[in-house]
């Protein structure tokens, strides 16, 4: 190993470790002044710490982790490779979309503790009335990648979108999707979640 490619893995490592720490921190719903007090550090050593511009000795880690309610070891990834997810054409996991026969979700991206996004592949076949109204803390892309398919909001206004299209909304607002009685719809819907709160 040469030397630029051993000074290269060390910055990935102290790079996944203030990672790390800033999901660590989002999680915990403090801003890196709250954090910083917490741990008897300065902010500005902190956010440098986050964004990789300097390396936390283990004496720091622990008490990063004890300010956060957390173990030490929760700090340090398991492997430079764990912030990669990959899933392969038909392993997503089936799940159901409101108890709607005729639609069906195939689950990307599951929204695992410390991840902030969720993926489903959604299919709507034709005719199917449209599903109960939800909304949730976080915000949703939909992308649609064939048919036709309506968003129906709480506030009145209704998007038709068809294949190409794409529409972001705050997942607050009351939503629905609706196709029409001859046509269906392939979507793709991602969902950005506020930690700490739940998909309803």
């Amino acid at each position: 190993m040469t030397d630029a490619q051993r000074d290269a893995g060390e910055a990935a490592v102290i790079a996944a470790i203030g990672a790390s720490v800033r999901r660590a921190r989002r999680r915990s719903g403090l801003s890196t002044r709250e954090l910083a007090q917490r741990a008897s550090l300065s902010q500005p050593f902190l956010s440098n710490i986050e964004n990789g511009r300097s390396t936390p000795s283990v004496a720091t880690l622990y008490k990063l982790a004890a300010a956060l309610g957390i173990g030490a070891t929760d700090l340090l990834p398991a492997s430079l490779d764990e912030g990669i997810v990959v899933v392969r054409a038909g392993e997503g996991v089936a799940a159901g979309v409101d108890e709607t026969p005729g639609a069906a979700q195939s689950v990307l991206l599951a929204g695992a503790a410390g991840r902030m996004l969720e993926a489903r592949r959604a299919v709507i076949e034709p005719g199917q009335p449209a599903g109960s109204w939800f909304d949730h803390g976080g915000e949703d892309f939909l992308h649609v990648l064939d048919g036709v398919v309506r968003v129906e909001f709480g506030t009145g206004r209704v998007e038709e979108l068809r294949a190409g299209d794409s529409l972001w909304h705050d997942g607050a607002i009351p939503h629905r999707w609706r196709v029409g009685p001859d046509t269906g719809a392939s979507l793709l819907l991602v969902t950005a979640r506020i930690p700490g709160s739940e998909h309803d």
